[in-house]
């Protein structure tokens, strides 16, 4: 047994170049609804981060019993661009279960959102019968879209 519990998890946070942009996709793209959006104090920010002047908007969204925050540095100094690739370590996606994968594929382009690879239909595995698919934003926020398996 681990010497420290986990009660439960209470979101997963990511950074955006655009939160608006973003926010468009999450809610009208797909069903998330926004929690919370404001900005936040910046000695705050900054004390968490480490960074000083960590000048942050943060917006937390929510859509079948999951929390996402989605947080913007766009005023902020010294920030950089992080773009690996799906198969480089420190690369994380975010996989959402959605109805119908064709459907969804052909909407997200008119949002921007760009194939990364092929579909495909999972062989092994848990996920094994579901079609997956991974979708990028424009700045290389990965989306996992998984069409469950009936």
């Amino acid at each position: 047994m681990s010497e420290c519990r986990v009660l439960s998890t209470n979101h997963v946070g990511l950074v955006v170049e655009d939160l608006d942009r973003f926010l468009v996709i999450m809610t009208e793209l797909f069903d998330y609804t926004i929690l919370d959006r404001g900005p936040r104090d910046v000695a705050i920010q900054s004390l968490v981060t480490g960074h000083p002047d960590a000048n942050a908007e943060i917006a937390y969204i929510t859509a079948g019993g999951f929390t996402l925050e989605v947080i913007c540095y766009a005023k902020t100094t010294g920030t950089a661009r992080y773009l690996p690739k799906v198969v480089d370590i420190g690369h994380w996606h975010l996989s959402i279960n959605i109805e119908d994968i064709e459907k969804t594929r052909k909407a997200a382009a008119t949002y921007g959102l760009r194939e990364l690879g092929s579909l495909i239909t999972v062989t092994a595995g848990p996920n094994t019968g579901n079609k997956i698919l991974y979708l990028g934003t424009q700045e290389g926020i990965v989306i996992e879209l998984t069409e469950r398996h009936a």
